[in-house]
């Protein structure tokens, strides 16, 4: 079966850069929306601000379908990302 490359990954790319693709949109989404809603900006902003929050997260779950083989849920949240990370070594130093 040939391997095919998809718009996010090539056939290179490891679950392990999937993985830690997913990790870094959920950790860039919680300390932006921890970050606008202590910081005084106006409310209009901070709604734009929130709908790009929204993508990132968006785009985390979506990864999970580059999975190989495809795991459609797998970057649901950012406590399942971490364990997935966790399980492929990604923390290890």
């Amino acid at each position: 079966m040939i391997k095919k490359r998809s718009k996010k990954r090539n056939i290179l790319t490891t679950n392990k850069e999937i993985t830690e693709l997913a990790y870094v949109f959920h950790l860039s989404a919680g300390r932006i929306r921890t970050t606008i809603t202590s910081v005084n900006i106006p409310a209009a902003y901070r709604e734009q601000i929130s709908r790009k929050v929204q993508w990132l997260i968006e785009q985390a779950q979506s990864l999970g379908e580059e999975l190989q083989p495809p795991s459609p849920r797998a970057f649901s949240t950012k406590d399942n990302t971490e364990k997935i990370a966790e399980q492929l070594g990604l923390f290890d130093s």
